[in-house]
């Protein structure tokens, strides 16, 4: 009897901790697997790591295929044929249900392939445009003029045209509206305005800046000036945005008091 009662406390424990090892050891594996992918992740947004950055989706792979692997035979782990061809069946329902995820996966594994994009590549997908700060599993990100990021699926990359903006000579547009001032024709705001983009230190001696003039409110009478300069590099975007106005509130201020009667 006291061998007994000495014994029970241990076998106790003994079937406690093999009830509980397979939701830990499945825990444990689902942990490791969300911790990784999202290490890559953040790898994917810091340019010390770009060369790393189009293997990303690869690496994603690599983490959870073998992970899955171990999971389903923890799950399932002795299995005669008939039981693996219920499996396949089972895999195939889910392989189908997924099959927009599926297809974005292998669609990234083709592009890291590839080596088409690279983070920093200007680029325009369809209706956006913007620089590449991310490589993820199933999209990429672009990060436009106004410092807004933009998630893009692979496919749509497959199915709309992409074109790298300015590739030969990393240019990059950047529009300012403002309203043309009152006093000032027209045509000699957008000569002012042309002027002082031109003369912005951070403009791009490559290429000339452009002035398009546009109804306000659908009104000829009442006219918008658009500025689009071109940028010897993206990353001073809001410096010329800021050079820009402080020029033309000179300029106009100047040429307003020239035309103010003495």
């Amino acid at each position: 009897m006291l061998l007994a009662l000495a014994i029970d406390p241990l076998s106790a424990s003994t079937s406690v901790i093999a009830r509980l090892f397979p939701v830990v050891y499945v825990g444990g594996l689902v942990a490791l697997g969300l911790l990784v992918s999202f290490v890559l992740r953040k790898l994917a947004t810091v340019e010390t790591f770009r060369q790393v950055h189009p293997w990303i989706p690869l690496l994603h792979l690599a983490v959870w295929l073998p992970l899955v692997w171990l999971l389903q035979h923890r799950l399932a782990p002795a299995a005669s044929s008939a039981d693996w061809w219920s499996r396949g069946l089972w895999l195939l329902v889910f392989a189908v249900a997924a099959l927009p995820w599926l297809r974005s996966v292998c669609l990234g594994v083709v592009f890291a392939v590839e080596a088409r994009y690279k983070i920093g590549d200007d680029l325009r997908v369809g209706d956006v445009e913007g620089r590449l700060v991310g490589v993820g599993l199933r999209a990429i990100t672009l990060r436009g003029l106004a410092g807004v990021d933009a998630t893009i699926p692979y496919e749509r990359l497959l199915r709309e045209p992409v074109v790298h903006l300015n590739l030969g000579e990393h240019d990059t547009p950047c529009d300012l509206t403002l309203d043309v001032p009152a006093g000032i024709p027209p045509a000699r705001a957008a000569d002012l305005a042309r002027q002082a983009a031109a003369l912005s230190r951070y403009a791009s001696p490559r290429r000339s800046p452009e002035v398009f003039l546009a109804p306000r409110h659908g009104s000829a009478l009442d006219l918008q000036l658009r500025v689009r300069g071109y940028l010897y590099d993206r990353e001073h975007d809001d410096r010329f945005r800021s050079d820009l106005v402080e020029r033309l509130h000179a300029v106009f201020t100047a040429e307003l008091a020239a035309r103010r009667p003495q």
